[in-house]
């Protein structure tokens, strides 16, 4: 049976609030980052006000519902990829308008569309609208950046990390996947407890984790980690990033404890080649939060624990342990079926790549919607058949996502009814929940 996907002009879905509120907010402010930009820089004033012009126009047409164009030979000619969403909008039997139309395609146009008004400008080949914000959220976050860094550094000191302990190097994974799951949601002070408390039914840190996967509807962390044992050395974990800032960090965090606890030889870190949803992360991302971190001004405390970070992660770059990729595929409408031996658009090459890994680990809200179709699947419904053609391949992946759309699969009977009792039918949007959801490879 064939699902269908959210579309702008449904009231019950996070998509009608989305694009009548959040689209136009996310424009107007980036045009805000862009004119401060500018007065930093005034030999880019002329090319900038066009790029202001443009954008404020794009608002505009999506606040009167606009009829969505494809994208002109001109911007195909400046990046071929964008055939891709041509291909995509020419499929559909009637004119898609901003308002009204599939949201997982026209947010993802969206981005690109912003992306490519900002391009064509010469000075602007590589603006990131975004980057501002995305470095504010990181060095805003300065406490929860003490606490991770010496939490880890605890565990290093004390050879947690090289334990022959499976209990206690499964216990510390699971703190790990959640803590790149919450981001400074959570606890952290819990990795330090973690260290010292195996013993998962007793306990402070035990009543404090349990608290913590009340959230979890479903967590399939024991699955993977079984499966990373069986693996065979060299191992590698893949990380297909969501969002910069903190979040990055926490995933460089979970790199660093997947390497020096060898439970992988190498990681791969998946970024997008383009500025995308306002907070996903590229690659000069993880030069700007190094570089930030080793700023005495933006981070003047545990200066001795940030600069050893520092240079262990840039150790771990050169030696090629940890291994910067980015594809064209990310940034693309196309879900992740695509990924296949045949795969257009990056999508073959991902495939082959994948072949190789011990773990996928797919972060955030929008690759699960794209993993799962972005369909009205049941809730109930199992995440290795919501996936289709790619829960059938040999790639293991393990998605942590917190609920922030409409789609959410592998839940329990009932949950979901338990769940709109007590939260109401908005629970899967708010980001209170979360999915920790494995596919076991054929």
């Amino acid at each position: 049976m064939s699902y269908p996907v959210p579309f702008n002009n449904d009231p019950n879905s996070f998509a009608y609030t989305t694009a009548r509120d959040r689209w136009p907010h996310i424009i107007k402010s980036s045009v805000g980052d862009l004119e401060s930009y500018l007065a930093e820089n005034p030999d880019l004033k002329v090319e900038g006000a066009k790029i202001v012009q443009d954008l404020e126009e794009l608002r505009s047409d999506i606040l009167a519902n606009g009829t969505v164009k494809p994208f002109t030979p001109e911007q195909l000619d400046l990046i071929p990829s964008l055939a891709c969403y041509n291909e995509t909008l020419a499929s559909f039997d009637f004119p898609l308008k901003w308002l009204e139309g599939p949201w997982l395609f026209l947010e993802t146009f969206l981005y690109r569309l912003i992306d490519v008004i900002i391009k064509k400008h010469s000075g602007f080949e590589n603006y990131d609208i975004f980057e501002k914000s995305k470095r504010k959220a990181f060095t805003d976050s300065p406490k929860s950046v003490y606490e991770l860094i010496k939490q880890y550094f605890l565990l290093l000191d004390g050879k947690k990390l090289k334990s022959n302990d499976q209990k206690a190097q499964y216990l510390l994974f699971k703190e790990f996947i959640d803590v790149s799951l919450w981001g400074n949601a959570i606890d952290l002070s819990l990795l330090a407890t973690a260290a010292q408390d195996y013993d998962l039914s007793t306990g402070q840190s035990a009543a404090a984790r349990k608290e913590n996967e009340k959230h979890i509807l479903t967590d399939d962390s024991s699955k993977a980690w079984d499966h990373l044992l069986l693996c065979k050395y060299p191992k590698r974990i893949d990380i297909v990033l969501d969002n910069a800032g903190f979040e990055f960090f926490t995933d460089l965090v979970f790199s660093l404890f997947a390497l020096d606890s060898n439970l992988a030889d190498s990681v791969g870190i998946h970024c997008k080649t383009r500025p995308w949803m306002v907070s996903d992360t590229m690659i000069k991302d993880v030069e700007l939060l190094l570089q930030d971190l080793s700023n005495t001004q933006l981070f003047p405390d545990n200066r001795d624990e940030l600069d050893h970070f520092v240079s262990i992660v840039r150790n771990y770059l050169q030696s090629g342990k940890i291994k910067l990729l980015e594809n064209e595929f990310w940034t693309l409408d196309l879900d992740y079926t695509h990924i296949t031996p045949n795969g257009r658009y990056g999508g073959a090459a991902l495939y082959d790549y994948f072949q190789d890994s011990a773990l996928v680990i797919v972060k955030g809200d929008l690759n699960y919607r794209k993993l799962t179709g972005d369909k009205k699947w049941p809730k109930e419904t199992p995440f290795k058949t919501a996936i289709k053609e790619l829960g059938e391949t040999d790639i293991p992946i393990l998605a942590l996502r917190t609920c922030k759309a409409d789609v959410c699969v592998g839940l329990p009977k009932q949950r979901e009814e338990e769940l709109i009792r007590t939260d109401g039918k908005s629970w899967c949007a708010t980001g209170k929940w979360a999915v920790i959801s494995f596919n076991q490879p054929n």
